[in-house]
């Protein structure tokens, strides 16, 4: 049965006439040359007989593929840096922060993000970044920061930008990335860009210059071919050494009045200008062209300050990509530094675009390239990581990621950037199915210090056919460190039967954000016909950690078990996170996959999804509510208020990257000016920008006052600790948001914040009112609210009881239940936070509480071993702080330390662990002595 192919059970004349004409559409890439899973064994689907011709005419239409099998699923390697112990690694980082000296902070922080990459936290790999920006005085490290800033922030993808536009701040301003020298208390500060230079008439000091010139009698005659300009001697001698010895000292040129310049490559129209330098000091005169002779001339004679000022102004003409690359040449051959930062800014900043022009990357792919930015100092880790990221991000297994991550080898001086290097290159050559030099670059990595590395290594050894050794290497490894997660699911690859399962089981014990062992266990269940068991199985980590990967195994599974709508959910889902995503293993587009579904299910109108967005909504689902706004705009591409409530869902579900690409595209779609600054101001809100955030709301009230408006201000002005009087404000503002026009889904978020302030104010019966008004429109989440309402009235017993509503309403929703804990007794609290981790493990809250709980009955291992689990898997700053705490309340003082110290890792500023550190800093040097 299992030999089986899937696409061989639904063959029918009528299937046939779907697939061509969507072949025809273009939909399923690479049907005419076969499925290249058909060579792999393929799982059945198991229906029942009666409606096995129906059922399997669209199977076959939806599915051409077939069903995954477990024989072809294995987890992705992670490119990213994965120290055995992370705790240990922060805490390094941090110790090395306080001793360093301020030059050597900048490339501190960008190991920070190197460690912190596999996280995934976006603010706090944009804080590293902006750290290292801020901490940068090198020419070169301001202008790779400055434009990896920019790409971090993904300005290209704002119509109407361009690369060289300012976004205000110093941190990111182009012209102060190209001034060297580091203060790092004014780059949060606005740059002055948006001033206006002063304008300066230097006319009369020419004039003034060539009249003294003609009085002079000190005169030398330079020639070239027929041609004579005349020189004041003293002036020339004062360009340089060199010229200062010919003229004043023993060579006959000192003698002579008349110099014969012909052989020395300089034009006549170059020579002139020299001349007039000599008495300005300017080259802004002349046209580029006659700059760079200067250029030439200066270098030729070692005239440094000529020389300074072609640079400079040769640097401030690169205002584009074909400037950049015509005077790129120029720079390098003339080692004009500033000229080649300005030309690498413009390069930097056009990322990823530029990364598609063959000149761009003939400046930085080979080693002789590579060579050439060296000699001016503009070669350097740095510059290739940035690189490489991006071209990672945009295609893994192109030749151009595999030369730029080389040449990140090539410039790696540190231990844990020859780590990160080499395990890259493994995990693309791994990509590119090149095993052998795969092999060869993990176990390099693996030999510099990088433990994860050997997965790969195992992972490239099974893939060339030794699987016993594979096997034995991930043993030993489990065998000589603690265990982690990923240590078994990489042994379940080369396990069989049961030991895979318990491998797989024990791994997401250890660590539940694995996706691979929730997707193995799935579709393990689907070949056994356990379709409704396998959705089940999946959507347990769907609940808690959306991805793409995992919603599109349940559309496979829906499709399978003939639900279509969810499966339609599910793909319209998927496209809202990765909009060009290729379903069934890269073949077949996602968009064309929502053609074929709505084809069996009932077309949804305009007023239709409206209705279903308000039943998504009031029933928190979020991942339903996204599905329905990504078919209203596929109806409706234009609307730019769908982009950005569809941004909003995505930063509920966590999904950052995703929710900051839908609100670029709703500034892109907006069709007022009024409506744009609104989105820029989200923009700016999310990316650390406050006050410019802030801005952008008061200038779109001043055009026109509109709901959006009035709750971003509100919202951005509430994100403080807020006294009396900037809560009245606040609420003033949402008064005003609220009598504006808008549906009840804003209306209802509004009176729930509204609501917030009021709770905050000590105005209970207000809020109250606010939670229930929010509720009569259907916005269900106002439950949590009005439960903290009641227990604040001493209601605890209603306030258990709203809560309860709301887990009627979302069952599955993991802060419904960790609130509920707080309104129940000890035991009652307990359930419901266990509860609340088996549904989000990432929840903090769950562990910190019981292991409280732990430590007041005086159980301090096993309180700290309930911190430790979770940390294992998400080193939180607040639970690492708490278990420092309970370390310093052990005696443990060097444990509580490494703890600060990795929290403070994450947050510098933390002021209770900073007085946690300081204290038992002090008691252990107390013991010591």
């Amino acid at each position: 049965m299992r030999g089986l192919k899937f696409i061989e059970k639904f063959k029918s004349t009528q299937v046939h006439a779907l697939n061509q004409q969507d072949a025809s559409s273009g939909g399923c890439n690479g049907c005419a040359n076969g499925s290249k899973l058909s060579n792999h064994k393929r799982t059945k689907f198991t229906g029942s007989k009666s409606n096995k011709s129906k059922s399997g005419s669209v199977a076959q239409a939806l599915l051409p593929y077939g069903l995954p099998s477990t024989d072809l699923l294995e987890p992705s390697i992670d490119p990213h840096l994965k120290p055995i112990q992370c705790v240990k690694a922060l805490a390094d980082l941090y110790r090395r922060f306080e001793t360093c000296l301020e030059s050597d902070k900048s490339m501190l922080f960008i190991e920070q993000y190197a460690y912190l990459c596999g996280l995934g936290d976006a603010k706090l790999l944009r804080r590293c970044l902006r750290s290292a920006r801020q901490y940068a005085g090198d020419l070169h490290l301001k202008v790779v920061l400055s434009a990896w800033l920019r790409f971090d922030r993904r300005e290209d993808d704002l119509l109407g930008s361009s690369s060289m536009d300012c976004s205000g701040f110093i941190l990111e301003c182009p012209k102060a990335a190209l001034i060297s020298g580091c203060d790092p208390n004014s780059t949060y500060d606005h740059c002055k860009c948006s001033e206006e230079n002063a304008k300066s008439n230097l006319g009369p000091i020419v004039e003034k210059f060539v009249c003294l010139s003609l009085e002079e009698d000190d005169g030398v005659t330079f020639c070239v071919g027929d041609k004579e300009i005349i020189f004041v001697r003293n002036k020339i001698a004062s360009l340089s050494s060199p010229f200062k010895a010919m003229l004043y000292g023993g060579f006959v040129e000192s003698k002579r009045k008349r110099i014969d310049f012909s052989h020395d490559g300089v034009s006549v129209e170059g020579l002139r200008a020299v001349e007039v330098y000599t008495r300005t000091s300017r080259v802004d005169l002349f046209c580029p062209g006659i700059v760079l002779e200067l250029l030439s001339f200066a270098n030729r004679f070692c005239c440094e300050e000529m020389k300074s000022a072609c640079d400079a102004h040769l640097a401030s003409l690169v205002g584009d990509i074909e400037d950049a690359l015509i005077l790129i040449d120029y720079g390098l051959e003339e080692r004009a530094n500033l000229l080649v930062a300005s030309c690498l800014q413009v390069l930097l900043r056009e990322l990823p675009s530029s990364l598609y022009n063959p000149k761009v990357m003939k400046i930085f792919c080979s080693s002789e390239a590579t060579e050439r930015l060296a000699n001016v100092g503009h070669a350097s880790f740095l510059l290739y990581y940035f690189l490489s990221q991006v071209a990672m991000e945009k295609d893994r297994v192109s030749n151009t990621t595999v030369m730029l991550l080389e040449r990140l080898g090539e410039c790696s001086t540190e231990r844990w950037q020859r780590m990160l290097a080499l395990h890259q290159l493994g995990c693309v050559m791994f990509e590119r199915e090149e095993y052998e030099d795969a092999c060869h670059y993990f176990e390099a990595a693996a030999d510099a210090g990088h433990i994860y590395s050997l997965a790969g290594l195992a992972r490239a050894k099974y893939k060339l056919g030794q699987q016993y050794s594979a096997y034995k290497l991930m043993n030993s490894i489990i065998s000589e460190h603690k265990p982690t997660g990923w240590m078994y699911q990489e042994r379940s690859l080369y396990n069989l039967g049961r030991e895979k399962i318990v491998d797989l089981n024990y791994a997401a014990e250890l660590d539940p954000t694995l996706s691979f062992p929730y997707k193995y266990r799935a579709v393990a269940k689907m070949e056994e016909g356990q379709i409704r068991a396998a959705i089940s199985e999946i959507d347990r980590i769907i609940v808690f950690k959306l991805s793409v990967d995992c919603l599109e195994l349940r559309a496979w599974l829906f499709i399978a078990a003939d639900d279509y709508e969810s499966a339609l959910r599910d793909t319209l889902a998927l496209l809202a996170l990765e909009s060009n995503y290729m379903m069934f293993h890269g073949r077949v587009s996602g968009d064309h996959l929502v053609k074929l579904l709505n084809h069996h299910v009932r077309s949804w109108s305009p007023a239709d999804c409206w209705i279903k967005l308000y039943d998504r909504w009031s029933s928190v689902d979020d991942i339903g509510s996204l599905a329905v706004i990504n078919q209203m705009l596929i109806n409706d591409p234009g609307k730019s208020f769908l982009r950005f409530r569809q941004s909003l869902l995505l930063l509920r579900l966590n999904c950052q990257k995703a929710a900051m690409c839908c609100l670029r595209l709703a500034r892109n779609h907006s069709s007022s000016e009024h409506e744009r600054l609104v989105y820029e101001g989200w923009i700016l809100y999310d990316t650390g920008h406050r006050e410019e955030a802030l801005s952008r709301a008061e200038k779109s009230i001043s055009i026109e006052r509109t709901f959006e408006a009035f709750f971003l201000k509100a919202y951005i002005l509430a994100d403080t600790n807020l006294d009396p009087e900037s809560s009245t404000y606040v609420i003033q503002l949402l008064e005003e948001a609220l009598r504006c026009p808008s549906d009840g889904l804003r209306k209802g978020q509004a009176l729930n914040n509204l609501g917030s302030i009021y709770v905050e104010c000590g105005k209970l019966d207000r809020a109250e009112n606010c939670y229930i008004n929010a509720l009569d429109i259907k916005h269900t989440r106002a439950h949590q609210g009005l439960a903290r309402v009641y227990y604040l009235k001493n209601e605890r017993k209603a306030a258990y009881e709203e809560m309860t509503k709301l887990l009627e309403k979302a069952q599955y929703s993991a802060s419904a239940f960790e609130k509920r804990s707080e309104y129940s007794d000890r035991e009652m609290a307990k359930n419901d936070l266990n509860m609340a981790t088996q549904l989000d493990p990432l929840r903090t809250y769950p562990y910190r509480y019981r292991a409280a709980v732990l430590m007041d009955d005086q159980k301090e291992v096993e309180a700290v071993e309930e911190l430790s689990k979770a940390i294992a898997f998400k080193p939180d700053l607040q639970m690492l702080h708490l278990r420092a705490a309970f370390y310093e309340s052990m005696g443990d003082l060097t444990s509580a330390i490494r703890d600060s110290q990795a929290a403070l890792c994450l947050d510098p500023n933390h002021m209770e662990t900073l007085d946690l550190y300081n204290r038992a800093r002090d008691q252990a040097s107390h013991q010591q002595k």
